[in-house]
């Protein structure tokens, strides 16, 4: 059992002898694993494989719907399984769940699988001495269970290594091939097989499926397309492009109602025609725009300094800038704009045929006034509009095709959602993998809310009902986004940061997991969207759509959750004291507002980016002791008050980009702190931050001394070993960091790295990212030790030698090589999840090794960069099919690389970045041999060369 471990208490027998009958739902299968250690991997795609299958399987948090009770669902599941799976991981024995589960499922006396998952049987044989002796002798320490019930255990995994099974290791044995022949058992075991219905076997518990509304359980993510999937695209893109291609067209606007597409179908052209520009730009426009903000912006796209001048002199400097230049400039939703006192004018942007500006906008009078070729946006067909539904509804059928005996009422739904996309994806995502009888009851209410009164936006309220529908646990989360401002980016793992600090998710070993599973949730039922930073695999970013940004704003103000400072002080909220999160915006007086409303159930209050705050006052926070959340970064301040160490409550306090040049002592009272940012000015760490027992996430610009902090999981900082004093008395508190997930070291030329190989990185099993510069001036061999970092993603090298079990790293995402030495690279090609590959700075290397090349090799990889490797001379010739996956390839300073062949084959590349003195190079130029050559296979790809 994954999700609930840390919240009950009571073992399963117990609830069986106090519950003998409890629900009437029959399953063909049932999985019993530890969550953290195979969910998303093995447990997952044996779900999957078997529900396509058709067949019933239980999988915790998959079938566990709202109001079920949570034991009386696994013990019914276990009782109703004709076959028990259990996965044996390495950590399995120390979830107490698990083991009742398999108590469980052993009485039964139902046909039991063993899949021993990177753990051999013989050491379930003898679970004092093996890999589970430690988790025994755990949960002996800690007496919450009697000796009986820990003998009881044991025997049941000593009887589960005598049954035969499958061996099974995460890094060497195919997924897909283990589901397979598990999935042929359960035919053979059950004597059914359904295969194409899948989930839609719910469709045969009538009794349940009646009672299923808006409560039904979110479904795992892979259930969801991940990906905007276009439908009528192609066409506008071509009318949009056709149009910046005329001479006389200089201004473009897109005009359309929001939740349209608009956006959408601009990334699009943007993706397409942005190579052919000496300059592309795109600026989000918000309400409230800043017209300096955006000066600043296009001049930093353009490689000018406009942020100490004032907006005239920027503007001027844009437009010196740009006059002559082929330029790209995309307005995205703009809102107002005045024809005597042009937007485009205060930008600076030249009024001139190389210049193309497009801008997109729900009110055609902006698009009047600004002189521009207006390109109305369309509604999608009838047709188009189902095929959109069809995608989000139905996202594992055939086709993404509709049962028959549910087309019709899924073209009613698409009607009354007016073939608006916004609406359609979200509605759709809200039914997929539910029964008719729930998407009877959403047509209904959808009749209700989009009949047209004059009082209320349809458009909204399709939105509204799409919230009504999430689950309960993600509605807080949602709303919350009402916290950040119109169009911002926001960072995926500050928001899981403010969600945990507001005590939105259970606390728990696996409450971190469950805060991305949720994000993810929220991401396929379309209510945000999650993408990645630049290229960046391991940075993840989200973005709220306009209008369900509103529909957040709409819910808080509803709950008397959120508001403005700006409300507070003109009084238009009469039940301020109930405010849970309070939102300060620029050239207010802040302080007297918040002190007059005394908000005494305030949990969040946020400060960020008001620049004319350079102190708060001492008793600003005297009435509010629920406080949890503080966010004052972008301010002036340089320093706290000390009444902020009566907050005893707080768990996320954000100081970046704040004057606080030392930790302020009213800190070290924050007991329930978990989350510390600090700003770039703080250049070290008081002694008393080890009392801050509950921290598990720290963040520092550079530090000299590591604290004694055991519950830290990030520590985003840079670990400077540089100096000499008392160097190895600061590396001891490393080790006792054992739950670290995130570390950076650089050690100097004196440092002897011995001690944190062997005695340290070691322990840090638990390890994600990791990053070690070594500034000697030889190479060093790297840590065998290492090995056991069996969950690292992320891994930065400077100056070691690479060996050969490096592809161990089976969950490895990105690895970045610099100045190592490595003989003929390790087999990279084979590592299955590897994203990012960079190789910068070989002198050695004459050749990279031709199974770079081959049509198996780098399955996953997105991002190739080759830097600086002197002496190379030939790049492997890629295969068709070879680096399927590809996005992005740099090939950078290697002056003896003759060709590359093969780079056609990369169909879904994006960016093909050479720089160099080659003579090759020449071909890639616009209108060369190998530039036509590629652009005939793949015409959206943008070739940039330097030589």
């Amino acid at each position: 059992m994954a999700s609930a471990s840390s919240s009950h208490k009571r073992s399963f027998s117990d609830f069986h002898r106090e519950n003998p009958a409890v629900s009437k739902k029959i399953f063909d299968a049932f999985i019993n694993h530890r969550g953290p250690d195979v969910k998303d991997t093995l447990a997952f795609a044996l779900y999957d494989s078997l529900e396509e299958d058709g067949f019933w399987t239980f999988l915790d948090d998959m079938e566990i719907e709202l109001g079920d009770s949570i034991e009386s669902a696994i013990q019914n599941a276990i009782y109703s399984s004709k076959l028990q799976i259990a996965i044996f991981s390495p950590r399995y024995a120390e979830s107490s769940w698990c083991l009742d589960e398999l108590l469980l499922m052993l009485e039964t006396k139902a046909r039991f699988i063993p899949i021993f998952c990177d753990v051999k049987p013989f050491e379930l044989r003898y679970p004092d001495k093996g890999v589970y002796a430690a988790a025994f002798a755990k949960h002996e320490e800690k007496g919450r269970f009697s000796k009986e019930k820990i003998a009881q255990w044991k025997e049941a995994l000593h009887s589960s290594s005598l049954i035969s099974g499958y061996e099974f290791s995460t890094s060497n044995d195919n997924v897909e091939m283990l589901c397979s022949e598990i999935t042929l058992a359960v035919q053979q075991e059950v004597g059914k097989t359904f295969k194409g219905v899948g989930k839609h076997r719910k469709g045969l518990h009538a009794d349940e499926a009646a009672s299923t509304s808006t409560s039904a359980m979110v479904k795992k993510s892979s259930l969801l397309p991940r990906n905007s999937r276009p439908v009528g695209l192609q066409s506008k893109v071509e009318d949009i492009v056709g149009l910046l291609e005329d001479p006389e067209v200089q201004v473009i606007s897109v005009v359309g109602m929001g939740g349209l597409g608009k956006t959408f179908l601009l990334q699009n052209v943007y993706k397409v025609a942005k190579s052919k520009y000496d300059h592309s730009i795109w600026l989000s426009i918000s309400k409230s725009y800043s017209l300096k903000n955006l000066q600043d912006d296009i001049a930093s796209h353009i490689g000018i300094n406009s942020k100490s001048v004032s907006e005239e002199r920027a503007a001027e400097l844009i437009h010196d800038h740009l006059q002559g230049k082929r330029s790209l400039i995309v307005l995205d939703d703009l809102w107002t704009l005045s024809s005597e006192n042009s937007l485009l004018d205060k930008l600076g942007l030249p009024a001139d045929k190389d210049c193309k500006i497009v801008v997109t906008t729900r009110n055609r009078q902006v698009a009047s006034n600004s002189n521009a070729r207006i390109y109305e946006m369309q509604n999608l067909s009838d047709e188009e509009s189902w095929m959109l539904f069809c995608i989000y509804a139905f996202p594992n059928s055939a086709g993404n095709r509709a049962p028959q005996h549910m087309e019709e009422e899924g073209r009613k739904i698409v009607k009354q959602c007016g073939n608006l996309p916004l609406a359609i994806k979200t509605i759709a995502a809200s039914l997929a993998n539910t029964t008719l009888t729930n998407w009877e009851w959403k047509r209904s209410q959808l009749e209700r809310v989009v009949t047209p009164t004059g009082e209320h936006d349809p458009v909204m309220e399709i939105l509204k009902l799409s919230y009504d529908s999430l689950p309960p646990h993600l509605q807080p989360c949602f709303a919350y986004l009402s916290f950040f401002p119109e169009d911002e980016e926001i960072e995926a793992g500050y928001l899981i940061n403010l969600w945990i600090a507001e005590g939105f998710i259970p606390a728990g070993e696996e409450q971190w997991e469950m805060a991305w599973h949720w994000l993810d949730q929220l991401a396929q039922l379309c209510m945000l969207q999650v993408y990645e930073a630049d290229y960046d695999i391991l940075i993840k970013h989200c973005k709220i759509h306009d209008l369900l940004h509103d529909l957040a704003i709409h819910i808080s103000r509803e709950d008397k959750c959120v508001f403005s400072i700006q409300e507070v002080s003109s009084h238009t909220s009469n039940s301020m004291g109930w405010c849970r999160i309070l939102l300060a915006k620029k050239g207010l007086h802040v302080f007297n507002a918040i002190s007059e409303s005394r908000p005494v159930y305030l949990r969040t209050l946020s400060l960020s980016r008001n620049l004319g705050i350079t102190s708060i006052p001492e008793n600003l926070f005297t009435t509010m002791r629920g406080l949890r959340v503080l966010d004052l970064s972008y301010t002036n301040i340089s320093t706290l008050p000390a009444s902020l160490g009566k907050m005893i409550l707080i768990r996320l306090l954000n100081l970046t980009y704040t004057q606080i040049e030392e930790v302020p002592e009213c800190v070290r009272h924050l007991k329930c702190l978990l989350f510390l940012d600090l700003p770039q000015s703080c250049k070290s760490l008081p002694a008393w931050i080890s009392d801050l027992r509950c921290l598990q996430h720290l963040k520092v610009n550079r530090i000299h001394r590591i604290p004694r902090i055991t519950n830290l999981r990030t520590l985003e900082s840079k670990l400077d070993f540089l100096t000499e004093e008392d160097k190895f008395t600061r590396l001891d508190n490393l080790v006792n960091m054992t739950q670290l997930q995130k570390l950076i070291l650089f050690v100097d030329n004196d440092m002897e790295l011995k001690r944190i190989e062997e005695g340290i990185l070691a322990q840090l099993v638990k390890m994600r990212c990791l990053a070690i510069f070594n500034n000697r001036k030889e190479f060093r061999e790297f840590p065998g030790k290492m090995r056991a970092m069996k969950h690292l993603e992320s891994l930065e090298l400077l100056q070691f030698v690479v060996p050969s079990w490096i592809c161990e790293f089976a969950n490895l995402k990105r690895l970045d090589l610099m100045d190592c030495e490595c003989s003929g690279y390790p087999e990279l090609e084979r590592m299955p999840n590897l994203v990012e590959l960079s190789l910068d700075g070989n002198e050695s290397c004459t050749e990279l090794p031709k199974a770079f090349g081959k049509s198996w090799g780098f399955s996953q990889l997105r991002i190739l960069s080759i830097c600086s490797f002197s002496s190379l001379e030939e790049f492997p010739g890629l295969e068709e099919g070879a680096m399927a996956c590809l996005q992005k390839f740099s090939i950078l300073g290697c002056p003896k690389v003759k060709e590359v062949e093969g780079l056609e084959q990369l169909k879904r590349l994006e960016l093909l970045d050479c720089r160099g003195t080659n003579e090759w190079l020449e071909t890639l130029k616009e209108g060369g041999e190998y530039w036509k050559k590629i652009k005939s296979i793949n015409p959206h790809v943008t070739i940039t060369i330097d030589t």
